[in-house]
């Protein structure tokens, strides 16, 4: 089964993420995060960048409406392959999954967004959120079956995405750590909390 999640970035108090399919655990998409956060020189241009992201529902059909989104893709990714010709947002950034630092460069604007996920914490797994309000790099975890789980770091406060159970009796997902974003630790020392608690994939 593909490990699904959500990465992006929360900045005055509004979400912008975007999915992952597959490979979301912390030592493959965490990690991948970790380095680009890592790489950011400067936060200040970083923060205008992620102001100016426009984000538009991913499963918005691409029309005479999306041409600048379409246009910013090809223009700095003239060699994405598809498999068919991309029908709406997310077929249209879905080579360009898994990764930040297309918006971090300042690259692209425009984001699928998949924001709505982070409420079904039966299927998204594993969420990297960059806050900006809060200068901190937070990790989600999903299959949440308890409102208050001993995994739950917010469990003392009120988690932002709500504490009622789906139809399924899952409860949104819960935010297990959080990292300065201006003091983020190397790898080694990111993993170390994930691999006691058992949440590192295990096919590597």
């Amino acid at each position: 089964m593909t490990t699904q999640g959500l990465l992006g970035f929360r900045y005055r108090e509004k979400d912008r993420l975007v999915y992952n399919h597959a490979d979301s655990e912390p030592d493959l998409l965490g990690l991948r995060i970790l380095h680009e956060l890592r790489n950011v020189d400067d936060w200040n241009m970083a923060r205008e960048r992620i102001k100016n992201i426009v984000s538009i529902p991913e499963t918005r059909k691409l029309d005479e409406h999306s041409c600048l989104a379409e246009t910013e893709v090809r223009r700095h990714f003239p060699d994405l392959e598809y498999r068919t010709t991309p029908t709406d947002m997310y077929q249209l950034y879905q080579p360009l999954q898994g990764s930040l630092k297309p918006y971090l460069d300042g690259k692209l604007m425009f984001m699928p967004d998949a924001s709505d996920f982070i409420h079904d914490s039966l299927h998204c797994e594993w969420a990297y959120i960059a806050n900006l309000d809060t200068e901190l790099l937070e990790v989600w975890k999903g299959n949440q079956l308890e409102p208050d789980s001993e995994d739950n770091r917010m469990s003392e406060e009120e988690n932002r995405y709500g504490r009622e159970p789906d139809h399924m009796g899952y409860y949104p997902c819960a935010m297990v750590k959080e990292y300065d974003l201006k003091e983020l630790p190397n790898p080694g020392l990111f993993l170390t909390y994930y691999s006691f608690s058992g949440d590192l994939n295990r096919s590597i």
